[in-house]
């Protein structure tokens, strides 16, 4: 199964890395690597756009809105 980042080259995993220290070790444990929460990907968002920004980026439901400027 594909985790978020997975798709990502190593070299932008190090840059991700060295610009947000700790992202990747976020979301190898299942967590927002903005806000830390638990995500569980089944049930945490609200349409498949979310759930594909997810798999880019990591973030869950929370912190996406906050930075795309959605409010419900």
């Amino acid at each position: 199964m594909t985790k978020p980042m997975d798709n990502k080259s190593p070299e932008i995993k190090t840059t991700l890395e060295a610009m947000f220290p700790g992202t990747q070790e976020a979301v190898d444990h299942g967590k927002c690597p903005l806000c830390l929460a638990k995500i569980d990907k089944n049930k945490d968002f609200r349409d498949a756009l979310s759930i594909r920004e997810y798999y880019i980026s990591g973030m869950c439901q929370k912190c996406q809105d906050s930075i795309w400027g959605v409010q419900e």
